[in-house]
C-alpha cells in the first residue's frame, strides 16, 4: 500500500471510538498498518474492517490499558503480528467534571491511572524497543488542559500536565536516540468525551462549532510524518469558537478534548 507510512507499523490506545478511531483510519490511509486497543472489542472489529477496506492490515487487541498485565499482552500481540512498532499513539483517557468538594478519590484514580498510567505502561513497553533500534515515533494525544488548569476539571487537567511533564523528560532520552516525541493538545473537540458523565448533551449546536476527531487525527499524521532530521514537539489546536486564553474553556461545558 502506497503513502508516506507504507511499511510502517502504528499502534493507537482508545481507538474505538473518537479521536483514537479517527486517528487509526488516518494512519491506515497514510499506508501504516495498526494495532487498534480498547475495552469494547465490538467497536474494534467494526474499526477493522474500515482499515482492512483500506487496504492496511489491522490487529485487535482488546484491552485495558492501564493494566500492565494487559499492556504485556498488547506488546507481545503487537511484535508477534509485525515484529516491531514504529508509532505509538497515548491516546486514552476519560474525564469529569466537578470540583475537589464534588469529585471523589475513586475519580482520581479512574481518571489519573486511565489518562496516566496508560501512558507510562505503553511508553514504557514500546520506547525502550524503538531506543534500541534507533527510530520511533511516541505521539501523545493530552488537550490544553494540560497547558493551562481549567475551572471544574481539577483532576483531568492535572492528568494532562502530568502527561506533558512526561512527555517533555523522555524527550532528553528519545531524541539523542533518534526517536520523536510529539504532543498533540486540542481544545474542544466534537467526540462522545463527557457524554457519560453529564458534561455535554448529543446534539447540543456548541459541539458542531468544535473540532472534529479527524481535525486531531491529521495532527497526529502531521507529527508522525516529519522529515527525517526533523521533529515537533507540540502541536497546540484551538476550534475557531475558542481564545488561546486560560479562562476559554469557563464558557463550555466540557471544553477540553
Amino acid at each position: 500500500m502506497d503513502g508516506r507510512l507504507a511499511g510502517k507499523t502504528a499502534l493507537v490506545t482508545g481507538a474505538g471510538k473518537g479521536i483514537g478511531r479517527a486517528t487509526a483510519l488516518a494512519l491506515a490511509r497514510e499506508g501504516a498498518n495498526v494495532v487498534i486497543t480498547s475495552r469494547t472489542k465490538s467497536d474494534l472489529d467494526t474499526l477493522a474492517a474500515e482499515i482492512d477496506a483500506l487496504g492496511a492490515k489491522a490487529l485487535v487487541v482488546p484491552a485495558d490499558v492501564s493494566n500492565e498485565a494487559d499492556v504485556d499482552r498488547l506488546a507481545q500481540d503487537s511484535f508477534a503480528a509485525f515484529g516491531q512498532v514504529d508509532i505509538l499513539v497515548n491516546n486514552a483517557g476519560v474525564g469529569k467534571n466537578g470540583t475537589v468538594s464534588t469529585l471523589t478519590t475513586a475519580d482520581y484514580d479512574w481518571i489519573m491511572n486511565t489518562n496516566m498510567r496508560s501512558t507510562w505502561l505503553c511508553t514504557k513497553a514500546f520506547m525502550p524497543p524503538m531506543i534500541e533500534r534507533k527510530n520511533g515515533s511516541i505521539i501523545f494525544v493530552s488537550s490544553v488542559a494540560g497547558l493551562n488548569g481549567l475551572p471544574n476539571e481539577p483532576i483531568y487537567c492535572a492528568t494532562k500536565f502530568a502527561q506533558m511533564g512526561f512527555a517533555q523528560a523522555i524527550d532528553y532520552e528519545a531524541y539523542p536516540n533518534n526517536v520523536k516525541v510529539s504532543v498533540v493538545a486540542p481544545g474542544g473537540t466534537n467526540t462522545n468525551y463527557g457524554f457519560y458523565n453529564g458534561t455535554r448533551t448529543p446534539g447540543d449546536p456548541m459541539l458542531e462549532e468544535f473540532h472534529e476527531s479527524e481535525d486531531v487525527a491529521e495532527a497526529v499524521v502531521f507529527a508522525a510524518t516529519q522529515p527525517p532530521k526533523s521533529r515537533v514537539f507540540m502541536v497546540w489546536m484551538r476550534p475557531m469558537n475558542e481564545s488561546l486564553g486560560a479562562g476559554s474553556g469557563v464558557h463550555f461545558k466540557g471544553a477540553a478534548k
